[in-house]
């Protein structure tokens, strides 16, 4: 395979293929054959190529390809050939002999391609593609030619070949030049050649002169049709994004392209270049030579990077290949300057190696065409890297050694995964890769590396799988007795706990892990594996109990076919356990054939059933069987009633498939109400169905003729009908986005084109015919077309247009119909929608009147339309009755309550539409609330507005005395203790209510007076909680409880919350010293009672938080911290708090006092925008600490969380060693700071992930403060430009014109 980065490759068909492209020999520049005296002939300086410049891609082909192509010449159309698809233009240009290939990389400013030697001549990207001549320049030949305004000629030839027979010609030939002169700006000539071609030459402006020789072309010209063959990998860059270069390529050339279709069931596509398809182009000669030339030099650019794949190097050499952490692929990257993505090694594997015999090498099958090794690049540095690659591998294969062990099958996952380590560790760790396997009766382990490592690598998988307890439950032991056999049971109680998900619930709880293995006969003792042996004592304990309440008595099996679990899934279930009480457990995919097992729950809900951990009674036994023997009954009778099951298969071409599929979808959704879908699948070509006999027989066949139809209609995809369609309704046949033509291209099975006042249909005779009877019916329908004029009060238009027009638009689209609303002085956005996005392009609308609506279309869709509109108007009409409610403006918030809830509450329970008018509208204090919609809406609404308006006026105020020091804990944290009195005692619990409702004395005045404003009834019970509060707190008394102060965030939490949920629970104050002040005592307040016991709940909670110290050097304590966020990440993700055991945090490195470009001063914010995008201070400083010495860093939380906080501060730590730099950005304007940040940080999180730093943007922009930017200097300096990038994007886009 090394071979490959030589010179004497084995050219790729994509290169055979281009060859042959450029194998037609010298292309022949034609010029005028009587020379013009007036023009002055350029002297000729160098003698035209006999070669055209040929892509990177073409090598010399082989024999065989050669021969192949030597064959197949002569009954091919010649597509290349300039003289058989001409191209407009003057005389050729001279080009050198040693032109630089253009679909090789690109040429450095220097005139050298990545380091090769000066590229001499003019590259030939610089001319139109496939030879298009042009005028010839002064730099290329002698002295310049004399240019006449007005004099520019385009010369054209063809083959008689290529122009139409005079009895397919609308008109004779000078006829249409002389009407095309007639119509066009340029003077067009018609002469002959010695050989026959006829020349046309067109005098005039080089475009004018262009299109005329276009039009004519298009006139006259002959249909031909070529194949361009390209890589396959080029395929969507000439389709583009949503089709739009392929669409731009047909509106320039005039041709028509089709590219072959994706066979689905042939999955994704290659993207290698050695895999060719054949582009269809359909056109005159020039049309069909323009798009061809444009659509292989949209392939040659793609072809300059390539794409390739390894795909037979075993996947167990990945690890070897990519090297610790993927450094020898990024060295590899490093040195060819290519792309390699080597796919991550999967330890569990179906076919892991077997062992060699003694004195041979062991055998590594190649990896899967799902998971290869990617290349991308340069061409021939990816060749390059390709064959390295593939050297490495040869060499693997010689030097690699394989031993295996047998572990225990429940230990392989503490080895490898969640529960284990990664495998990447594992390698890092031992210099092997691991292999485990994936069928659960093997328990081999295989261990891959060098043969003075593989040893290690054997005992590393040891020790991982033995760290781990294990002990045996055999649970067929708690029901020996059991009918069926003792497995069988606990086989049956294995399943449905694990669908209960009660196993998994234990094994949270216990922090241990259970593997519940099952054989033909039953299930397996459980394996339990645990750290500690007391979590598996408690674990076993309620496994006993679990056990005792699952009796065989609780459950039942029945056997049912597979092909009905979906049915009892999606029908049954849910009736069986209302029902019946009983719970279907459905049989797992890994096994299908067991049977359906059900398990009496008795009768409360699913959501609020308690797995049961007690032996049943004997009544309950009774109820149990009973309930499970009714439910076993009617699972059996129901599927009793279902036909027997039968299979068939079919033989389907893949290229039906597609098709098929369609056609099975739509059967199936046809099917009678009560008959359970067949099963279709597939394997390769063979079709599969099984199901009811009947409904299996009467697909097939239906399959069977569908495809005998396709079949027949495949032979005739090639006809065309053509014919007439009135260009005025071309829009509704087209419909919206193309809509109504997909519809139908997908119900005729046809390809459907409309242009110009006619449609081309292709595809079978029959299918063309009926969707063009179909169409001209639409036409007829259309042509019968009528105009209503309807008087609607000009009140009315808005709610008849709906919200973005969604209801106007809902008519046009279900009748067919066009309607316009008048356009008024002050039209809203809806109205502004309807009245412009509904006419017709082209045919100007009637001056309409402002009561006016106009409904245009079908007969029968516009009557339609009209009457629905109608009755919709007069819905509205009688939805319109109006009353007002006049009330004091102070009672507004207590009417539209909290966020709006008290006055939507109004008008979900009386339907009236209710309208709050602003303050500016309100007189003498006074608001009028305007109710809307039909009389008896309008009279609940008024009557409930009017009950809490009087309720408003019976308020009163009365105050209370109450010493200052208890008013802050009446009012509790965040006003908790205040709502609740309130509420309590029938209050709102509306801020803005409580703020009214409850006033306390402002803190810079004296006094103890407490005013209480309301409903009486509500006053005196606020008055009274507050009496009792102030009672009960003079009875407090307070304690204070030692705390380590390390241990006093413990008791805070993040905002307090624990501290306020300690105080809710115990009905107690505590107040924790603030951090840093050397205090230790912790005061807790309240009833005696309550107090004793938060002390003792606080001790207990203190005495539960371990801690566990990780030092940190201290130059790498800020890297690693990012300003807390590290920390907070910790709490966040592994639930762990950190701080430093008292130890004071290294001093922060600060920014240079002077950041700026050569000490330049900044532009004013009032500076011109453009220089103060560009504009910047920029500073990049070596990240170096003179501190000394680490920091501990105290973990608190589980054991398993430290373990966790312990590996991300690793990875960390690891990651801080590749900051080396730190980069300080000052912008002019503080306002530009947003466009560094983005919608919700989405731009600043996109440069960090772009540049691998850490970007800091301060919050306070209007101080001077630097962006802080940290990570490699390359990285830096990366960030800086996609930052400066972001601001000027910015900057240009809020000074763009808005629509």
């Amino acid at each position: 395979m090394a071979d490959h980065a030589t010179a004497t490759a084995e050219p790729s068909a994509a290169s055979q293929l281009l060859q042959q492209h450029n194998a037609a020999g010298s292309h022949h520049v034609f010029v005028e054959e009587v020379e013009d005296e007036e023009l002055r002939k350029p002297v000729t300086s160098a003698a035209p190529s006999e070669v055209e410049a040929k892509p990177s891609w073409v090598e010399p082909m082989s024999a065989k390809a050669a021969g192949k192509q030597k064959a197949q010449a002569p009954s091919g159309l010649d597509t290349q050939s300039h003289e058989l698809f001409p191209e407009l233009g003057g005389p050729k240009s001279k080009a050198n002999a040693g032109v630089a290939p253009i679909w090789s990389a690109k040429n450095n400013a220097n005139g050298k391609a990545n380091g090769a030697s000066p590229v001499n001549g003019t590259p030939r990207s610089s001319t139109p593609a496939s030879g298009i001549t042009t005028p010839t320049g002064p730099a290329l030949q002698g002295p310049p030619t004399l240019n006449i305004p007005g004099r520019n000629i385009e010369t054209l030839f063809l083959e008689p070949q290529h122009v139409l027979p005079r009895n397919q010609l609308k008109r004779p030939l000078p006829d249409i030049i002389k009407d095309l002169n007639r119509k066009s700006r340029a003077n067009v000539n018609m002469s002959t050649t010695g050989n026959g071609r006829l020349r046309f030459e067109a005098t005039g402006p080089q475009d004018v002169a262009q299109q005329a020789l276009k039009d004519l072309v298009y006139q006259i010209g002959t249909k031909q049709s070529i194949k361009v063959p390209i890589p396959q990998s080029a395929r969507a860059h000439i389709i583009g994004k949503g089709g739009s270069t392929i669409k731009s390529l047909q509106e320039k050339s005039g041709a028509r392209i089709q590219l072959p279709k994706v066979d689905e069931s042939q999955g994704p596509m290659e993207d290698d270049d050695d895999s060719m398809i054949d582009v269809i182009v359909e056109g005159n000669a020039l049309s069909a030579a323009t798009a061809r030339d444009a659509i292989l030099k949209i392939a040659g650019e793609r072809a300059a990077s390539v794409n390739s794949r390894l795909k037979d190097i075993p996947a167990e050499f990945y690890p070897f290949l990519a090297g610790p952490k993927n450094s020898l692929v990024h060295k590899l990257e490093e040195d060819k300057g290519v792309q390699i993505r080597v796919p991550p090694h999967h330890a569990w594997s179906s076919q892991p190696p077997t062992v060699p015999a003694s004195g041979e090498r062991p055998v590594f099958a190649p990896s899967s065409n799902e998971n290869p090794i990617h290349l991308a690049g340069e061409r021939t540095a990816v060749q390059a890297a390709r064959a390295e690659l593939e050297r490495r591998a040869e060499e693997l294969r010689r030097q690699l050694a394989l031993e295996q062990l047998s572990i225990q099958r429940g230990r392989h996952q503490f080895i490898i995964g969640d529960r284990g380590i990664p495998v990447d560790e594992f390698f890092e760790d031992t210099g092997c890769t691991i292999v485990l396997p994936n069928d659960e009766d093997d328990d081999i382990v295989t261990i891959i590396g060098p043969p003075s490592q593989v040893q290690a690598g054997l005992e590393k998988a040891m020790d991982l799988a033995m760290n781990m307890q294990c002990s045996n439950i055999d649970i067929s032991r708690f029901h020996r007795q059991a009918p069926g056999g003792a497995s069988a049971h606990a086989r049956n109680v294995t399943r449905y706990l694990r669908q209960r998900k009660e196993i998994e619930r234990l094994e949270k709880l216990y922090n241990v892990h259970f593997n519940t293995p099952f054989s033909n006969e039953g299930a397996l003792p459980w394996e339990l594996y645990s750290r500690d042996g007391k979590d598996a004592i408690r674990a076993q304990s309620e496994i006993r109990g679990l056990m005792d309440g699952h009796p065989p008595s609780r459950m039942s099996t029945v056997p049912v076919d597979p092909f009905f679990h979906q049915h009892l899934r999606s029908e049954v279930i849910p009736r069986v356990r209302q029902d019946y009480r009983v719970q279907l457990v459905m049989p797992e995919a890994s096994d299908i054939d067991a049977p359906v097992l059900l398990v009496y729950e008795g009768p409360s809900s699913p959501e609020s059933y308690e797995i049961p951990r007690a032996q049943p009674s004997q009544a309950d036994v009774g109820e149990m069987q009973k309930y499970l023997e009714e439910a076993r009954r009617h699972i059996q009778d129901l599927l009793s009633q279902q036909e027997s099951l039968t299979e068939a298969s079919i033989d389907v071409p893949q290229k039906f498939h597609d098709k098929l599929r369609k056609f099975i979808k739509k059967e199936q959704e046809n099917r009678a109400a009560n008959q359970i879908p067949v099963r279709v699948s597939n394997r390769g070509a063979t079709v599969n169905f099984r199901g009811p006999s009947s409904a299996v027989q009467s697909l097939a066949e239906k399959c069977v003729a569908f495809l005998e139809q396709e079949k027949e209609d495949e032979k005739e995809r090639g006809f065309t009908l053509e014919f007439e369609f009135p260009q005025k309704f071309a829009n509704h046949l087209i419909g919206k986005g193309g809509s109504n033509i997909r519809e139908l291209r997908d119900k005729f099975d046809v390809d459907i084109q409309v242009n110009d006042g006619k449609v081309e249909l292709k595809g079978p005779k029959a299918k063309a015919e009926a969707a063009k009877s179909h169409i001209l019916v639409l036409g007829r329908q259309l042509q019968d077309e009528v105009t209503h004029v309807l008087k609607i009060d000009p009140k009315f238009h808005r709610e008849l247009i709906g919200a973005q027009g969604a209801q106007i638009n809902r008519l046009q689209t279900r009748y067919k119909v066009l309607i316009f609303f008048p356009r008024t002085a002050k039209s809203g956005k809806d109205d502004e929608s309807v009245a412009e996005g509904s006419s017709d392009p082209g045919k100007p609308r009637r001056q309409q009147a402002p009561d006016e609506v106009i409904v245009r279309g079908p007969k029968r869709g516009a009557d339609e339309a009209r009457d629905e509109l109608l009755s919709l108007l007069q819905y509205l009409k009688d939805t319109s009755f109006t009353a007002t409610v006049s009330v004091q403006q102070k009672q507004l918030p207590s009417l539209i309550g909290s966020g709006g809830a008290v006055m939507d509450q109004f008008r979900q329970a009386t339907g009236a539409k209710i309208d709050i008018p602003s303050a500016r509208d309100t007189v003498d204090g006074l608001v009028d609330i305007l109710i809307k919609g039909t009389k008896t809406q309008v009279a609940a609404a008024k009557k409930a507005i009017e009950e809490k308006k009087a309720i408003f006026d019976d308020t009163v105020v009365k105050t209370i005395d109450v010493d200052r020091k208890y008013h802050k804990t009446l009012i509790g944290a965040g006003g908790s203790n205040l709502r609740d009195i309130v509420v309590k005692a029938g209050g709102s619990d509306d801020r803005r209510e409580l703020a009214r409702t409850i006033q306390f004395p402002k803190q810079d005045t004296d006094g103890n007076t407490i005013k209480v404003e309301g409903r009486s009834d509500v006053v005196d019970k606020i008055v009274a909680h507050i009496q009792a509060f102030v009672s009960q707190r003079e009875s407090q008394v307070a304690e204070v409880l030692e705390v380590a102060p390390e241990k006093h965030r413990s008791l805070i939490g993040r905002g307090g919350d624990i501290k306020r949920s300690l105080e809710s629970q115990f009905k107690v104050s505590i107040d924790v010293p603030r951090q840093g002040s050397g205090h230790t005592g912790v005061k807790i307040t309240g009833q005696s009672g309550d107090v004793e016991k938060a002390k003792t709940h606080i001790q207990s909670l203190v005495k539960e938080q371990q801690g566990e110290t990780v030092q940190v050097p201290r130059a790498m304590h800020h890297a690693v911290a990012n300003n807390g966020q590290f920390f907070r990440k910790l709490k966040s993700d592994c639930h762990v708090t950190v701080d430093h055991a008292g130890h004071s945090t290294p001093p922060k490195p600060a920014a240079p006092s002077n950041a700026r470009v050569n000490g330049g001063a900044l532009p004013l914010i009032t500076d011109d925008t453009d220089a103060a995008a560009d504009v910047h201070s920029w500073n990049v400083v070596e990240s170096t600490s003179t501190e000394e010495g680490e920091i501990p860093w105290v973990l608190r939380g589980s054991p398993e969380n430290i373990e966790k906080a312990k590996k991300a501060i690793d990875a960390a730590l690891e990651q801080s060693k590749n900051q080396t730099a730190t980069g300080y950005l000052i912008l002019p304007d503080p306002k530009t700071y947003r466009y560094v940040i983005g919608q919700g940080g989405s731009k600043v999180n996109s440069i960090r992930k772009q540049s691998g730093t850490k970007i800091t943007v301060p919050r306070d922009q209007n101080k001077g403060e630097a962006i802080e930017v940290i990570g490699t200097k390359e990285g830096v300096e990366k960030a800086k430009d996609l930052i400066l990038a972001a601001v000027r994007e910015g900057i240009n886009s809020s000074r763009a014109p808005r629509d």
